[in-house]
């Protein structure tokens, strides 16, 4: 009879590691806000590349925890309202009341919003406009 003398090792499924919500966040944020590419980020940590676009479409669209109505702060400048044609409003009036003009400039383009705007289609034209 013939005895098996070779042993041969049988590895076990491939354990794949689970991040929370938190980490998810942290890794996304760093490749939105980091000049690396987003498969050097990846390999820093433990990642395919595919997992990270997922995860930032995710952190994007609002499913990472981040509630849609926090705002990122944004470079701001301030010009003189000089000879602007705006008038002032006047003491006894509530600011709300009067409708004001905002002007943001991005690196993909410029946004011009007078009067009152919806909140969230703002924010995704500044999303979009970021990116």
């Amino acid at each position: 009879m013939d005895r098996v003398t070779e042993f041969t090792e049988i590895k076990g499924a491939r354990k794949y590691r689970r991040r929370t919500v938190d980490e998810k966040r942290q890794i996304v944020e760093e490749a939105l806000s980091s000049g690396r590419s987003v498969a050097e980020i990846a390999r820093s940590h433990d990642l395919n590349a595919n997992q990270l676009f997922d995860w930032r479409k995710q952190y994007l669209d609002g499913r990472l925890g981040v509630n849609g109505r926090e705002c990122a702060l944004l470079p701001v400048t301030v010009d003189e309202a000089g000879d602007s044609g705006v008038a002032e409003p006047a003491a006894c009036v509530p600011p709300v009341s009067m409708p004001g003009k905002i002007r943001i400039q991005l690196p993909r383009g410029e946004i011009h919003v007078e009067g009152s705007a919806d909140p969230d289609t703002l924010r995704v034209v500044i999303q979009c406009l970021s990116r």
